[in-house]
């Protein structure tokens, strides 16, 4: 074990720049979709910049065919078959906040913060913990050489040294 974390200490420098981190969500209208993109902007850092791709995922809605509980700021629905989170115009919470705490939820964000999306969205906590540490590295390497999504971080189809470089941009001891 102490070979790999010298190897993996040594190839940090040697990985590839800033990763991304792309959410699939789709916003309904300019109002949410600007209010999407800033928070998104407060979760992105150098090393992980984290972008909007619009084309698939979750709907979010500002409104509902349904009454809202004044109570409630949103609300997660199925509409034919399609999940959505609809957010109350008129609830408790502005936009923003109550955006943030149910992207928090989807994304299973500890907090809303850049070090807290590093570690969810990058794909290195290969455990689901939600800490990028050496209990992920084991994962990576008892994958390593084999054809696995389990440890493939760079989507190739292959755990191999290109993921240990990425993981090694992602761990900081």
């Amino acid at each position: 074990m102490k070979r790999v974390l010298l190897a993996l200490l040594l190839l940090a420098p040697l990985a590839s720049g800033a990763q991304a981190a792309t959410v699939k969500l789709r916003p309904q209208g300019d109002e949410l979709t600007r209010a999407v993109q800033a928070a998104l902007t407060a979760l992105s850092s150098p090393d992980l910049p984290v972008t909007l791709d619009t084309k698939s995922g979750v709907v979010l809605a500002l409104g509902g065919a349904a009454p809202f509980n004044p109570d409630v700021a949103a609300r997660v629905v199925t509409v034919n078959g399609e999940r959505r989170i609809e957010f109350n115009p008129r609830g408790p919470l502005p936009l923003q906040d109550a955006l943030r705490t149910e992207l928090a939820r989807e994304l299973r964000l500890t907090d809303w913060t850049p070090a807290s999306a590093r570690t969810r969205l990058s794909g290195a906590d290969l455990n689901g913990d939600g800490k990028i540490d050496l209990a992920d590295l084991a994962v990576l390497m008892n994958n390593h050489g084999k054809t696995t999504p389990v440890g493939d971080l760079s989507g190739d189809g292959k755990v191999d040294d290109a993921d240990v470089r990425l993981f090694a941009a992602q761990y900081k001891p």
